[in-house]
Formats: C-alpha cells, structure tokens, sequence
C-alpha cells in the first residue's frame, strides 16, 4: 500500500463530499416525514368529508386504515426501495428507534384514550412534537426544532377547537407546517448539499 499525499484542497473536497453523503442518507428518510405528513392531511381531510356527508358514524374506521397504509408504505420503502441506496448511520439508527418507539406508545395511547373516552389528538400531537424535537437534535436540523413547538401549540389549541370537525382542519394544518414542511426544507437541503 503507497502513501499518497493529498492537496489542502483536495482534502476539503474529500471532507465536504463525506459530509454531503451523510446529509443525503437522511435525505432518503426525509420521505417518511412526507409521505406520513400527506397521509394524515388526507386522512383529517377524508374524515371531515365523511363527516359532511352524513357518514360520523364510520368516520373514525379511517384512521386505522391510515395507520396500516402508514406502517406497510414505510415499511415496504426502507425495506426494498430505500435499503440499495443508502448507507445506515448511528444517527439513522437512534432515529428509526426513536420512532418505533413512537410507533408503540402511540398505538397504546390510542387504547388507553378509547378504552376512557378520551379524545387523544392532543396527546398525539404532544408526542408527534416530541418526536419532531429529538430527531432535530439527533440531526442538528432547526426546522424539526420549529415543527416540534407548532405540534405542542397545536396540542394546546386542541382545548379550544370545541368539535371534530375543527380538529381536523386543526390536524391537516398542523401537519402541513410541523411534518410536511420541515420534512421539505430537509429533503431539499440535503439534495443540494449532496452535488457539493
């Protein structure tokens, strides 16, 4: 093996690429954070169409069947799709923990919250704004710092929406600003960075 030695600038090159490379893993996962922010906007919308139409009666079966295209798109996307290109980080890994771990704590706040009558969408987006807070450190990304305070707001604003129907325009709102934009400005980011 011969020792080669490397330009100042060529060096900066190498550093910048690495970091471009890294910034673009994560550009790959920004699709959860957009394909889930989509889901749920059309969800909160679907449910309020259900709603107008006289269906309040089964206006609730949307959510599970959100949940389940949710967790199988995710699932069948960083399984076959995403796994040939990417390379996993140790960031990328705390990450997927960290919402597996929001995964399950949702799926048992849901049965808590149904087994008290209790509407949950204040605790989700408190722990939607959670989730959003922690990634943003995992990744040093400010708009995931912004999309965490808009969740817990949104959390708050839930005590005076005074109907289903206000939560969900409620909903698709905030998940456009906390999840669908940062998720955007992220995907973004990382696709111009990754031409460094």
């Amino acid at each position: 093996m011969e020792n080669k030695d490397i330009s100042p600038e060529e060096s900066i090159r190498v550093i910048q690429q690495m970091i471009a490379e890294s910034r673009n893993r994560f550009y790959n996962n920004g699709f959860a954070l957009l394909f889930w922010g989509v889901l749920v906007i059309l969800a909160c919308l679907g449910q309020y169409v259900l709603i107008q139409t006289g269906h309040q009666k089964h206006s609730d079966y949307i959510w599970p069947v959100t949940l389940g295209i949710g967790i199988i798109g995710t699932f069948l996307y960083f399984r076959f799709f995403s796994a040939e290109r990417r390379l996993h980080s140790r960031q990328d890994a705390n990450n997927g923990i960290l919402w597996l771990g929001f995964l399950i704590t949702y799926i048992v706040l849901t049965f808590l919250c149904l087994s008290l009558n209790i509407n949950q969408i204040g605790f989700t987006w408190c722990l939607l704004g959670f989730g959003m807070f922690a990634s943003g450190g995992i990744y040093r990304f400010r708009p995931f710092y912004v999309g965490a305070a808009i969740f817990w707001i949104s959390a708050v604003l839930t005590l005076y929406t005074g109907n289903d129907k206000n939560d969900l325009w409620l909903g698709a709102l905030t998940m456009f600003l906390g999840y669908v934009i940062p998720g955007y400005l992220l995907w973004r980011k990382a696709k111009s960075e990754a031409h460094v």
